[in-house]
């Protein structure tokens, strides 16, 4: 397995990251050993699948998490979850906050920017987007090019420290 082949993987997880994916499917996909394509993934990308798969469908839940009113079951589940405990675990472990408190802050601060029309906090809202607009970014071009899985980890922006408090 090279490094075009995880890249293949990457694009596939990404295709279909609302679909359920499994390490058995991805191996059958790609005609390969499971244990094989677990080493040689995290190998070139610094992540396992599974970690891979959670934080891609995480980044999926922010949209719906502010600008609809699905409970965050309903979104777990909509995004490939089984439980809403599994996702608000993974979620806090990638933002840093619970899906619930996240939606409450990004409430409280369009509702003081709709309220007062306050451009520092619009620029919050903003930053924070962007913010998560580059972790997309940076998801998404672990497909694109590899490095040693140290240089990748370096690279991965600190989610954790958003300005979301």
């Amino acid at each position: 397995m090279n490094e075009k082949v995880v890249k293949d993987i990457c694009h596939y997880i990404i295709d279909n990251i609302n679909d359920e994916i499994s390490l058995s499917l991805i191996a059958d996909e790609f005609n390969y050993n499971t244990c094989h394509i677990l080493r040689t993934f995290k190998e070139y990308t610094g992540f396992t699948i599974i970690e891979f798969i959670n934080e891609c469908r995480i980044y999926n839940t922010i949209d719906p998490l502010v600008f609809t009113d699905d409970t965050v079951l309903k979104i777990a589940l909509m995004h490939g979850f089984n439980s809403q405990e599994y996702y608000s675990e993974k979620f806090k472990g990638v933002i840093g906050v619970s899906p619930l408190r996240f939606r409450k802050i990004f409430s409280i601060l369009a509702q003081k920017v709709i309220d007062t029309s306050d451009i520092e906090e619009l620029k919050i809202i903003k930053g924070a987007f962007e913010e998560l607009k580059d972790y997309q970014q940076y998801l998404n071009g672990i497909s694109s090019e590899f490095t040693s899985k140290e240089e990748k980890r370096k690279e991965r922006p600190n989610v954790k420290t958003m300005k979301l408090q």
